[in-house]
């Protein structure tokens, strides 16, 4: 039995390679994900540990904040713990560590960015200690002198004498550059730009005076690390009186390091792998549709085997030792492929400017045990069930020459169906009463599962609606199509099933982004009273500064201008992460409309704090109420002077701008809101802030609905990279109806020559298998947008306690979706179509007879 199922390999490799193409596409992007991830691991853990070989403690605020996708913001630490440490028995050296944002505008006047490329400050520091090496020139020493790295000299045509403007924290200046310098062995880590200062200059411009980042401290060889961490510690502590600081060893410094890279490069990991996932899932229909087809094609064979004394075992064997080189085929050549993507991902990371110092290409262990598990795992769960529905062919088939499928009752799948369903309605129903919203995941499963069982009983139906104008249009060829297409409901479904489930995603995803856009229309629309923004260019985190502000205000043309910023905080007992904006309450109130149930922009100070409905219910607070934060490790406590309706522009909480003077948290604005002046013109106002974004270097002027098309665009963009990513499922998709459509030919070849031998035409052949593509396509995903709607309104209400409430239908992007499906239809049904034209007509119809 062994060797017939070698044989069946080598007689069918080209089935079997066709088949394979599932898992390769798949096992390519998840072991690409895999290798690139532990290549930047790799080369970012020789970064840090390059970057502190020469620092043997390290010290930083022991306080930190949570922001986003569990990534930690670290408080500043207070520029005395500089002297402190110094003094510490056995230190050496030891020299302040600041590192911020910092935009440097080239001479023609625009920040120097690459394609998302950061943008960064900081000191640059002396000796040992210092990972940067200035190649020419010298190093700052002045308040206006600056040092840029040598690939941002170069883009922004700077030499060494020239007037740099750079933006930071405490706003726009010029310098004089007199250094280039370069990073360790590169021009600059991760290609960034970046522009460096001397201590003093780093902490007031980039940070805030008094604040720096860390402390970079050298031992003078007396003690150990540990014990030099220690006494530095106990030092600290005594003059502080209480654990503000930490310090750490060097290696201790590096593996933080090292585990914050991970904890970012999980989050990537993840998100692509759920993609990846997505496309396993989609093969796995592929291949169970093939090996049944193959099963069915294989009934007499199976069943001679049966006669001559297989056993049921032996059969099933056969056909997963089938399953096994196919995955086996898959996987492997999926791990290559997917080495060759991790290279081809690098090198479009360095064209686009994301480039990280270069290292040897990382394959792990596990990246190879992940990728071959689950591409044999996918493999042979797709297969076990027609392996095993081969097995149980009675002996007496063999007589029997039929290669079509066998139809069964739909009981127990209609039962199962609705039972998925009901699972998922139930756990719908438990999000909208307040259960974890983890269950969403549970719900949309659920709910494929059951249509994916249900589409056998859709199938017939549907297809005999879509069928309907194809047989009006094609006549003959067209009422085959149909016929072809609902013969077997089973064989429609599952190869539809691939096609349904992209669609399905697409739709929902398109869904959810328009309705996102539609109600960022909206409320800002309502919310948003003025009528020009002023956005920043730079695409990183750095935005305007409050003296920017301020002096916009100054301008004549100009009524009100205020800016909307957002401060990351802490509650003061929990230590719970917590988001608030900030506001100029003193020119909030002419452009912003928060509907105050209580109080206003006018009534907040600098000690006080404004809260929505939702806030002030979760938190059982009324007007007057004090409420305990922490603002960069200095805890307040504020009183709540307004209360607003919940609002989807603005966080549940609104500061002061003043609140942030004299801490370390950043008081920079996102966006600055604007109204003219009563009398001025448009060309006359745009003039006259043209003229100030100039002179500070960061921003374009938006009236209204450029903003609002702007927050839309980010939205887009988010939504073409998951088009992206789920095109794997398309492409798959697109190997299945092939596969099954030539598979379909093949045994219907005897029908096809005695067709041709009637008079039937060539053209008239491929008509009929394109059609029967097309219709197949169409179910998909006519179904496939069905669910998509569903699955998006489910998503939407579920989430409406965050904020969510409008449902768009996007009729426009659904009509290409259906068109788009059509398309794949017509180029699916290529190589059947041609294939099914070059059977010999004699041959044909002499086979079974």
């Amino acid at each position: 039995m062994f060797r017939l199922a070698v044989r069946n390999v080598t007689a069918r490799f080209g089935r079997i390679f066709l088949t394979a193409l599932a898992i390769i596409v798949s096992t390519a992007f998840l072991s690409g994900t895999f290798i690139f991830r532990d290549t930047l691991e790799s080369s970012f853990d020789a970064l840090f540990a390059k970057s502190f070989e020469n620092v043997d403690v390290y010290v930083q605020s022991a306080n930190s904040v949570e922001t986003a996708f569990g990534f930690e913001r670290r408080d500043s630490e207070s520029i005395d713990a500089v002297a402190r440490t110094r003094a510490v028995p056995g230190v050496r050296d030891a020299q302040a560590l600041v590192s911020g944002d910092a935009v440097v505008i080239a001479k023609n006047g625009k920040p120097i960015q690459r394609t998302s490329r950061s943008t960064s400050g900081g000191t640059i520091n002396s000796g040992e200690l210092s990972v940067w090496k200035v190649v020419d020139g010298r190093r700052p020493t002045a308040d206006d002198e600056v040092v840029l790295d040598t690939q941002t000299a170069s883009d922004g045509k700077y030499r060494i004498g020239d007037t740099v403007k750079v933006n930071a924290e405490a706003g726009s200046r010029n310098f004089t550059l007199v250094g280039l310098a370069e990073y360790n062995d590169i021009s600059t880590p991760g290609d960034a730009t970046w522009a460096l200062f001397d201590e003093q200059t780093a902490m007031n411009f980039v940070l805030k005076p008094g604040f720096i980042d860390a402390v970079l401290v050298q031992g003078d060889g007396t003690v150990t690390d540990a014990e030099l961490a220690r006494r530095v510690q106990s030092a600290l502590d005594l003059a502080q009186g209480n654990d503000v600081s930490e310090a750490l060893t060097g290696a201790q410094i590096i593996a933080q390091s090292q585990t914050e890279i991970e904890k970012g490069l999980g989050f990537f990991t993840i998100f692509l792998s759920i993609f990846s996932l997505i496309a396993l899932g989609v093969g796995c229909f592929v291949i169970y549709n093939v090996f049944s087809i193959t099963a069915a094609q294989r009934r007499s064979e199976n069943a001679l085997l049966r006669a001559i004394g297989a056993s049921r075992r032996q059969v099933t064997r056969v056909m997963l030792a089938e399953a096994v080189a196919v995955g086996l085929l898959g996987s492997v050549v999926g791990l290559i492929a997917g080495a060759g993507l991790a290279v081809g991902i690098q090198h479009l990371l360095n064209a686009f400017g994301f480039g990280v110092p270069s290292r040897t290409l990382s394959i792990t262990g596990s990246t190879v045990a992940i990728t071959m598990a689950a591409g044999m795992a996918t493999t042979l769960i797709a297969a076990i069930v027609p392996a095993v529905a081969a097995g149980r062919i009675a002996p007496v088939a063999a007589m029997n020459e039929s290669a079509f499928e066998q139809t069964r009752s739909n009981t127990r799948r209609v039962v199962g169906a609705i039972g998925f369903l009901a699972v998922g309605v139930a756990a719908i129903i438990a999000v909208l009463r307040g259960a974890d919203t983890i269950l969403l995941g549970v719900a949309v499963v659920s709910i494929f599962v059951g249509v994916l069982l249900f589409g056998p009983i859709m199938a017939n139906p549907i297809a005999r609606l879509l069928g309907a104008p194809v047989q009006r249009l094609r006549g003959i060829t067209g009422s085959m199509s149909r016929g072809n297409v609902q013969r077997n409901p089973r064989r429609t479904a599952r190869t539809a099933a691939p096609v349904l489930i992209g669609v399905a995603l697409v739709t929902g995803a398109t869904v959810f982004a328009a309705s996102i856009k539609q109600q960022l229309r909206d409320t800002i629309g309502e919310q948003f009273l003025g009528d020009y923004v002023i956005n920043s260019t730079n695409g990183g985190s750095l935005s305007f500064s409050q003296s920017f502000i301020d002096h916009l205000n100054t301008l004549p043309q100009v009524g009100d201008a205020t800016g909307l910023g957002f401060a990351p905080l802490q509650d003061a007992d929990s230590g719970t992460s917590v988001f608030a904006t900030t506001v100029n309450p003193q020119t909030a109130g002419g452009l912003l409309d928060y509907s105050f149930v209580q109080g206003s922009f006018a009534d907040l100070t600098p000690d006080g704090i404004l809260i929505s409905t939702g806030e002030a219910t979760r938190k059982h607070l009324a007007l007057g109420s004090h409420v305990d934060l922490r603002v960069g490790g200095k805890d307040v406590s504020l009183t709540v002077d307004g209360i607003y309706a919940s609002s989807d522009l603005a966080q549940a909480r609104v500061v002061h701008r003043d609140l942030l003077d004299g801490t370390s948290v950043s008081n920079l604005a996102g966006f600055v809101f604007m109204t003219r002046a009563p009398g001025v013109s448009d060309h006359d106002f745009r003039a006259a802030v043209d003229l100030a974004i100039k002179g500070y270097g960061i921003g374009t002027l938006q009236d209204r609905n450029q903003f609002i098309d702007g927050r839309s665009d980010i939205i887009d963009r988010s939504l073409s990279f998951i088009y992206g990513l789920l095109a794997l499922s398309v492409i798959i998709a697109i190997f299945g109806i092939v596969l099954t459509m030539l598979l379909a030919v093949y045994e219907r070849r005897r029908e096809i020559g005695l067709l041709r031998a009637v008079g039937m035409t060539r053209s008239q052949v491929r008509t009929t298998v394109r059609w029967e593509s097309v219709l197949t396509s169409l179910y998909g995903a006519i179904v496939g947008v069905a669910l998509g709607l569903v699955l998006g309104y489910v998503v939407i209400v579920a989430l409406k306690d965050q904020g969510l409430s409008t449902y768009t239908i996007p009729v426009t992007a659904i009509g290409i979706i259906v068109v788009a499906a059509f398309v794949t239809g017509v180029l699916a049904a290529v190589i059947p179509a041609w294939r099914a034209t070059k059977h010999d007509i004699l041959q044909s119809i002499s086979m079974g007879s």
